[in-house]
């Protein structure tokens, strides 16, 4: 009888409204080895009374809050959940989606098959508030060629709650960048994937996402925070690309300059270009005197930015899907 804790880490705010049908659903879980560790970033709603009705039935049911130390944002409580957890394998988990009866039970199960294995990935479905419509989220599960190109280009991607983590593998590793407002889960996935851990993807969709309700990435005022911590993202991820020694190096290397390129492009659209031409404008130098681009790409980069300055224009230089389609067809 296969018989690991297993540590769900929901971050939650203001979610009393969806958080008990998610609850509801760890609790059908035919899994029943679990811990579920709901951090609060602090709601104003009936959250906290929500909770405490589930501790009072199921102890295996704990509440925390963020500490009030820490950037407030779910980042922070899923780092918070995870140092605070005691489970050999840790399920980080969204306060609005719904697990499948089965999810924990054939994860855990593939994690113990084969000890070697740092992580499992499973497949999801999406559903919409007020509306019968479902899809199916389908990665490319088996990547050909460079695993961390196929991950930024070619559909071999996961969402946060699909992996299933051993935690001798996630230890004394940086997890989720606390200061980033969106592009996270790709940021955290990312970075553990340059480490080139040993892992399956599973055909089976094992939960779904709840689409449809408010949140920070579907919240069109927070559309300048989320190109900053995209740009953010790209910077991290391309220099650590620099730094190591990966298949493909030269063009994630140019993927990523371009989405950079871009994303500053799009930051301009919607606010000042001078006010953020000026505060990206290291960046920007860097972007066009690096040597690790060709230089017909450089030469892309520096007309695409003259013109974004002086017209406003410049988008076809600075298209980040061109670049895209490129290394796609290479």
């Amino acid at each position: 009888m296969i018989n690991n804790l297993v540590s769900i880490i929901i971050p939650t705010y203001n979610r009393a409204h969806l958080i008990g049908e998610t609850l509801d659903s760890v609790l059908a879980q035919t899994y029943p080895n679990w811990e579920c560790i709901v951090v609060d970033d602090g709601s104003t709603d009936d959250t906290a009374k929500l909770i405490a009705n589930y501790i009072s039935k199921d102890n295996r049911f704990r509440y925390h809050h963020r500490q009030d130390s820490r950037i407030k944002g779910a980042n922070a409580c899923r780092n918070y959940g995870f140092e605070v957890s005691k489970g050999e394998f840790i399920k980080w988990f969204d306060s609005d989606d719904i697990m499948h009866p089965d999810f924990l039970e054939k994860q855990v199960e593939v994690l113990e098959q084969d000890k070697e294995l740092d992580f499992c990935v499973c497949q999801s479905l999406t559903f919409y508030e007020n509306s019968c419509k479902i899809d199916y989220n389908r990665a490319n599960r088996n990547p050909k060629g460079s695993l961390i190109l196929s991950y930024l280009v070619k559909n071999h991607y996961f969402l946060t709650a699909a992996p299933l983590w051993r935690v001798a593998f996630l230890k004394g590793k940086d997890l989720f960048d606390e200061e980033l407002s969106d592009s996270h889960e790709s940021d955290f996935h990312f970075r553990m994937l340059m480490y080139l851990p040993k892992y399956v993807y599973l055909e089976d969709f094992l939960y779904s996402v709840r689409r449809g309700n408010q949140s920070i990435t579907q919240n069109s005022q927070n559309k300048k925070s989320s190109l900053e911590s995209r740009i953010i993202f790209f910077k991290k991820s391309r220099k650590l690309v620099i730094s190591q020694n990966i298949e493909e190096k030269r063009v994630i290397i140019e993927y990523l300059t371009f989405r950079i390129a871009h994303s500053i492009y799009e930051l301009c659209v919607f606010n000042s270009k001078f006010e953020i031409l000026n505060y990206y404008k290291r960046d920007i130098l860097d972007l066009i005197l690096q040597k690790n681009i060709n230089v017909l790409n450089r030469l892309k980069l520096f007309f695409g930015f003259v013109l974004l300055f002086l017209f406003g224009k410049g988008y076809s230089f600075l298209n980040d899907k061109m670049k895209i389609r490129e290394v796609i067809i290479n």
